[in-house]
C-alpha cells in the first residue's frame, strides 16, 4: 500500500527520478502500469508523454484509460486493466473533472482495493491533487487572505488527513493551504514543487524523490503566521 504524489513537470527523460521511484516502489520495470487521463483535455498528448516515458524506463506494460463520465468507469475492459496492473496512475489536468468521471463508480472502488491491497497509486499535478479528501479545487494565491478565495471539494479519500497542493514553490502556492488550513485545522498541508514527489508508505514512512522540495504545513496558532512550515528535499529526514 504505497502512495505517491507529484507536483507536476515530472522529468520523463532518461533522467526521470520521480517516474523511477514510482517503479522501484512496485516491480521496477516489470511493472503493469494502467495511466488514468480522465483529468487531462488532451489525452492523446498525455498518453504518447507517458508511454514513451515509462518505455525509456523499461517497461512493456503501460495501458491507458480515458474516462470521461462514470458511466464509462463501469466499462468490464476498464476494470480488468486496474486489476492487471501494479501501478495506477493518475494524469494531470483538472482534478474536479477527474473526480466527477470516477466518484462512487465501481472503478473507484476497484481502485481503492487495490490501494488496500498493498498496490502503489500515484498522481501528478491534479492527479495528486485529488488524493486527499479535502481536495483543492481552485483560487489564486494572491487572494487567499479572503476566507472564500480558495475552494475545495472532496477527492478520493487516499489520504484522509492531508491537503495536497501541486506546483507549489513554482506557482507561489502556500498562501492557498494557509487558507484551507485555517479553515480544516485538523488537516497536514503537504505542496509539492514540480519534478518532485512525496512517497507514503504502508508502515508510516516517507520519503521526498526529486529535484525540488516537499513542503509541509500544519496549524499552530503559537508560530509565525499561525503555521509551522517545513521544506524537505531529497533525503533529509522527515
Amino acid at each position: 500500500m504505497t502512495l505517491i504524489a507529484i507536483g507536476g513537470g515530472e522529468d520523463k527523460g532518461r533522467n526521470a527520478a520521480v517516474l523511477g521511484a514510482v517503479l522501484a516502489e512496485a516491480k521496477g520495470k516489470k511493472s503493469r502500469i494502467l495511466v488514468i487521463t480522465g483529468a487531462t483535455s488532451y489525452p492523446e498528448d498525455v498518453a504518447k508523454d507517458y508511454r514513451s516515458a515509462f518505455e525509456n524506463l523499461g517497461v512493456s506494460a503501460c495501458e491507458i484509460v480515458h474516462p470521461q463520465t462514470p458511466a464509462e468507469a463501469y466499462d468490464p475492459a476498464f476494470l480488468k486493466k486496474i486489476a492487471a496492473a501494479d501501478v495506477i496512475f493518475f494524469s494531470g489536468g483538472d482534478q474536479s473533472k477527474l473526480v466527477e468521471a470516477l466518484e462512487g463508480t465501481q472503478a473507484l472502488s476497484a481502485i481503492q482495493e487495490h490501494y488496500r491491497n498493498g498496490g502503489v497509486v500515484a498522481g501528478t499535478s491534479a492527479g495528486a491533487a485529488a488524493m486527499s479528501t479535502c481536495m483543492i479545487t481552485g483560487g489564486q494565491p494572491e487572494e487567499a487572505d479572503r476566507p472564500d478565495a480558495i475552494t475545495s471539494g472532496t477527492g478520493f479519500g487516499f489520504a484522509e488527513k492531508i491537503i495536497f497542493d501541486t506546483h507549489f514553490m513554482n506557482r507561489g502556492r502556500l498562501p492557498r493551504l494557509f487558507n484551507l488550513l485555517a479553515k480544516n485545522p485538523d488537516k497536514t498541508g503537504i505542496g509539492l514543487d514540480e519534478d518532485t514527489a512525496l512517497i507514503l508508505r504502508a508502515d508510516g514512512s516517507m520519503e521526498v524523490v526529486g529535484s525540488g522540495a516537499v513542503t509541509f504545513v500544519t496549524k499552530n496558532d503559537k508560530a509565525a503566521q499561525g503555521f509551522d512550515v517545513r521544506h524537505l528535499k531529497r533525503g533529509m529526514p522527515i
